[in-house]
C-alpha cells in the first residue's frame, strides 16, 4: 500500500471508526448525512469553535474525512505537471496559504518523493487545522516519506513567518480553495504574500490556485488576480477543467497559475 493512503487510512480513517462516539449511523457521534454541511460546512467552518459535543479538533479531523483526499488528488496531479521527475527544482519554499492539515505538504511529498528538498509553510487561522496538519507531518516523516532536510511549520499568520536568512530559491504559494472564504481581504492577502516572497527569497515566485468553478467560490477571483498582476506577476494560466484523476465524484475545478520573475538584488 502507498505510503499516503496508509497514513489517511491510519491517522484519519481509523480514527474516526475506532472513536467510541462512531457507529453505524454516525461519525465521532454525529448523524453522517449531515456532517458534510451542519459540522465542517463545505470547509468554510470555525474549525476551533464546538459544535453540539464536537470539539475544534473533531471538527477538523472529520474535514480531512470528508474533503481532504479530493484535495490530495487534486493537488498530486497539479504538482505531476509543475514538477517533472529528475529535474532539481533548488529546494523551493512552499507557502499553503490556508492549508488545512498539511494537504500541500502531503501532495508535493507525495509527488517529490523522499529524494528531493523543499521547506514548507502552513498558514491557517484556526489551531485544530495547524494541530492535525504537524501530526500528519511528522507521521509522513515517519513513514520516511519526506526527505531528511525537508522542514515543516505551521502558523496563524504569514506575516510571522520567519524565513531566516534571504535564500535563491523559488517561492510557491498555494491558494487551494483559500479564495471560497466570505470573509478573506484580498488586498491584505496579496500584500502579505508579496511581503512574504521579498523576506524570503532571491528568487522567482509561483502562485498556483484553485477552487471550485461555482460563481460564488470564484467571487474573489477576479481582484485576486488584479492585485497579483499589480504587484508584478503575471497570469500564465486560468481555465476550468473538468478533474476526472479521482476516484470521487468528477467535478469542475477553477485553476490558475501566475508567475513573477526573480529579483537578482538584495530587496
Amino acid at each position: 500500500m502507498p505510503w499516503l493512503q496508509r497514513l489517511l487510512d491510519i491517522q484519519i480513517k481509523q480514527r474516526v471508526i475506532d472513536d467510541p462516539r462512531t457507529c453505524a449511523k454516525t461519525f465521532l457521534g454525529w448523524p453522517r448525512g449531515t456532517v458534510f454541511q451542519e459540522v465542517i460546512a463545505g470547509g468554510q467552518a470555525n474549525f476551533d469553535e464546538p459544535v453540539g459535543h464536537l470539539s475544534g479538533a473533531d471538527r477538523a479531523l472529520l474535514y480531512a474525512k470528508y474533503n481532504q483526499e479530493r484535495h490530495l488528488d487534486e493537488l498530486s496531479h497539479a504538482f505531476s505537471q509543475l514538477f517533472r521527475s529528475g529535474k532539481s527544482y533548488g529546494d523551493p519554499l512552499v507557502i499553503d496559504l490556508g492549508c488545512g492539515p498539511f494537504t500541500a505538504g502531503l501532495s508535493l511529498a507525495h509527488t517529490l518523493g523522499n529524494k528531493d528538498v523543499f521547506h514548507y509553510y502552513g498558514v491557517d487561522h484556526y489551531q485544530s487545522m495547524r494541530s492535525l496538519g504537524l501530526e500528519l507531518a511528522d507521521a509522513a516523516k515517519a513513514e520516511d516519506a519526506l526527505h531528511q532536510r525537508t522542514t515543516y511549520h505551521f502558523l496563524q499568520e504569514l506575516d510571522d513567518v520567519d524565513f531566516g536568512p534571504i535564500r535563491g530559491s523559488i517561492t510557491l504559494f498555494i491558494a487551494s480553495y483559500l479564495l471560497a472564504s466570505p470573509t478573506l481581504d484580498i488586498e491584505a492577502l496579496v500584500r502579505s504574500m508579496t511581503d512574504a516572497h521579498t523576506r524570503a527569497s532571491l528568487g522567482p515566485a509561483v502562485v498556483f490556485y484553485t477552487n471550485s468553478s461555482r460563481p460564488e467560490a470564484r467571487a474573489k477571483f477576479p481582484e485576486f488576480r488584479a492585485r497579483l498582476i499589480d504587484a508584478g506577476f503575471e497570469l500564465q494560466v486560468d481555465s476550468i477543467e473538468r478533474f476526472s484523476d479521482t476516484d470521487k465524484k468528477h467535478l469542475d475545478i477553477h485553476y490558475a497559475l501566475f508567475f513573477k520573475k526573480a529579483n537578482l538584488t538584495i530587496r
